[in-house]
């Protein structure tokens, strides 16, 4: 079946496909349909996760083992499998659609990649997704959507904006979804009565303004390590919510990640996401340093750090927020776990 992300929660209430296709440029709709899905997964007895990341040289016999283990902890799996690209090539493709013909009961398959092609939307492992589960294909959000994706997700957070409240916050977030939920989180800060108007969000931007958080993406992007960790006591010290400093930084690291995985349609890329002039040649540099999988692995570090600073996970959110910094700027944070850490004073 192929579905619009809207419509994931009402086929999960009813039954759990064992086959889910969820792909699309839009990340954090992405993400949030591919969290709902796992949400189902888990509650229905899922309880071991796999994650398969189909880079090249990936081995597709591991999906097809996947119907031969049994596992030892649980009867019941969910087995992510990630397409950086979105094109598996002849033998993914043959693999996928013989998962498909014969998937497992007690196996949740859930397939996430970037936008496909029109092309790629037809080829028959996709549609043998679509005869087996779930297709979800996510678009970004337009203009005429924006106010009431942004008015219905306010009050979901307990927020009552009024028409103008959310009229300015869709023109300073500029369809860019993962800055108006931060922008939202902080209005959940600032405004504990819940009503929000126009004043409101006015002020919070201005806040936001008045503390360079992208003086932080421009040095992490250019690579000044020492300079990261300059500005990121400098936003402490000035009590900037670590929430805007997550925000910005995981603007550029997606931007990268969708640059790396654009292949020849870079330029569309920056183009679509608003990337101009000195911020261009910074995002540019910045993809020469380190691979897919290591921007991909820094995106999901901001996942991380989200929860640390909603205090969900245990870590203290500005030494998160310094080693993420340096980890884009691509020193010594960029290692893998078990690297020095750098406390801010």
């Amino acid at each position: 079946m192929r579905l619009k992300p809207e419509q994931v929660d009402e086929v999960l209430a009813r039954q759990l496909p064992p086959v889910w296709l969820i792909t699309g440029d839009e990340p954090l709709l992405l993400g949030e349909t591919a969290d709902a899905v796992r949400t189902a997964a888990r509650a229905a007895g899922h309880d071991e996760r796999e994650v398969l990341e189909a880079d090249a040289g990936f081995d597709w016999q591991r999906l097809a083992g996947v119907t031969d283990n049994l596992s030892l902890f649980a009867e019941r799996r969910i087995v992510e499998l990630r397409l950086p690209t979105g094109k598996p090539g002849q033998a993914g493709a043959r693999a996928i659609s013989d998962y498909c013909a014969g998937a497992p009961e007690d196996t949740v398959l859930l397939i996430t990649a970037p936008r496909l092609d029109g092309n790629t939307r037809k080829a028959s492992w996709v549609n043998a997704v679509d005869r087996a589960g779930a297709v979800v294909q996510v678009w970004p959000l337009d203009t005429r959507q924006l106010p009431g994706w942004l008015d219905q997700r306010m009050r979901r957070a307990g927020l009552q904006p009024s028409r103008d409240a959310v009229r300015l916050l869709a023109e300073r977030s500029e369809g860019n979804l993962l800055a108006a939920v931060q922008e939202i989180e902080k209005l959940k800060l600032l405004v504990p009565a819940g009503e929000v108007d126009a004043d409101a969000v006015r002020r919070a931007v201005a806040d936001s303004a008045r503390f360079d958080v992208f003086d932080l993406t421009a040095a992490a992007l250019e690579g000044h390590v020492a300079r990261c960790v300059r500005i990121v006591s400098g936003l402490r010290e000035e009590d900037v919510e670590p929430t805007l400093v997550l925000w910005a930084l995981a603007r550029e690291i997606r931007v990268v990640c969708q640059l790396r995985a654009a292949g020849g349609r870079g330029e569309d890329v920056l183009r679509r996401n608003g990337v101009f002039g000195p911020r261009k040649a910074q995002i540019q540099r910045a993809a020469g340093r380190g691979g897919t999988r290591r921007w991909q692995a820094l995106l999901a570090r901001c996942a991380r750090v989200d929860r640390v600073i909603k205090g969900v996970a245990p870590g203290r959110a500005w030494d998160e927020l310094l080693q993420l910094s340096i980890a884009v700027a691509g020193g010594y944070g960029a290692r893998a776990t078990g690297a020095r850490r750098a406390p801010v004073a």
